[in-house]
């Protein structure tokens, strides 16, 4: 591994944490988070220097049957953390002594999702060698009154967590004996929209979520002693997000989900949340009927997804492509970064990362 002198790399938890804890970084920066994934080491780029921090958290994956890796920022929201002032040439100075680093470990490419609420695109824009805005997602602010929240909801969805009130259902906090019943319910909301495999996560990665290394709870809708709902929510310094939901397409007359996400909502500001993430829909489509749902609890509350990707090392990124495209030539069609990671056995009809 290369030698870095005034920045250094982090893989210790305890010191990463450390520095997610001193500069409020949000949950997606904890290194608890990052080892929910089965493939890659994580890793930190810190650079401190008298004007600022930069503080750049990712994952390092080999690229099977190559000496290669590639970097990318996991499932949910981050990137690089620019803190104090930073000018454009003082960015250049440092992704230069990153990218030294990246060559000197034969790191390719570089995947990053970048933090909608932190806004951290904005700089990012120069520290990528591509950046675009992927997809509209929903915030709603929590520094109101309850009641204020409520009424921000759009009348339909007023009425529709009412509905299931007058129904009976209630919301309560699982006991992990429950989780069984939630990963039941998730699976079968994935078989209900066809969703690609990346996103049946397994049971482990259930199992290190909730295992109590991260401040998260699963949320469940109950009927008549049944659950028929429930969503995974994460806590940060700030910041709830809605991680993943599941409900019984059978039980979805009695409105448990819009019931669901208003004690989401209270749940988090009551722990002292500024703002609930959560999330956008399945596609770009500005009438995604997903992305329409949650704007029914805050239509005025916008925020963006986007993505940057650069290109490391060309000639061995056209090599390793040409390779894959022979081998898998359905793949030319797809618009997946980078084009040698393409997920052959669920090319979708998009070809692109959805939040």
């Amino acid at each position: 591994m290369m030698s870095l002198s005034d920045e250094r790399l982090i893989h210790d938890p305890t010191e990463w944490d450390a520095l997610v804890s001193q500069y409020r970084l949000d949950c997606y920066y904890e290194h608890a988070y990052f080892a929910l994934e089965e493939v890659g080491i994580p890793e930190m780029f810190f650079y401190p220097t008298e004007f600022g921090t930069l503080i750049y958290p990712y994952l390092k994956r080999p690229i099977d049957g190559t000496s290669y890796h590639d970097i990318t920022t996991p499932y949910g929201y981050g990137g690089p953390i620019f803190v104090g002032l930073w000018s454009l040439d003082q960015i250049r100075e440092v992704r230069q002594r990153f990218l030294d680093y990246c060559r000197a470990e034969q790191i390719i490419t570089e995947t990053i999702r970048f933090h909608p609420l932190l806004q951290n695109v904005e700089l990012g824009r120069h520290w990528c060698r591509s950046t675009q805005r992927l997809q509209a997602t929903v915030t709603v602010e929590l520094t109101d009154s309850y009641e204020a929240i409520l009424g921000g909801f759009s009348k339909m969805t007023r009425r529709n967590v009412r509905k299931a009130v007058r129904e009976g259902v209630t919301i309560r906090v699982a006991a992990p004996t429950e989780y069984e019943k939630f990963k039941h319910l998730y699976r079968l909301t994935m078989d209900k929209h066809e969703a690609a495999p990346r996103y049946y996560f397994t049971d482990e990665y259930f199992k290190q979520l909730l295992s109590g290394t991260l401040d998260a709870e699963v949320l469940v809708a109950e009927l008549n002693g049944h659950i028929i709902a429930g969503c995974i929510v994460l806590y940060g310094s700030r910041f709830a997000h809605y991680h993943l939901g599941a409900s019984d397409p059978s039980q979805l007359k009695v409105r448990p989900n819009q019931l669901l996400f208003a004690e989401m909502m209270r749940r988090a500001k009551e722990k002292g949340m500024v703002a609930m993430h959560l999330g956008g829909g399945t596609s770009q489509d500005a009438s995604d009927s997903l992305l329409l749902y949650k704007r029914s609890f805050s239509e005025g509350a916008h925020t963006f997804f986007s993505i940057g990707t650069s290109i490391l090392d060309e000639v061995a990124y056209e090599q390793l492509n040409r390779t894959f495209l022979t081998q898998y030539p359905s793949a030319n069609d797809c618009k997946w970064f980078p084009v040698y990671r393409t997920p052959i056995r669920h090319l979708s009809s998009r070809g692109e990362e959805t939040s």
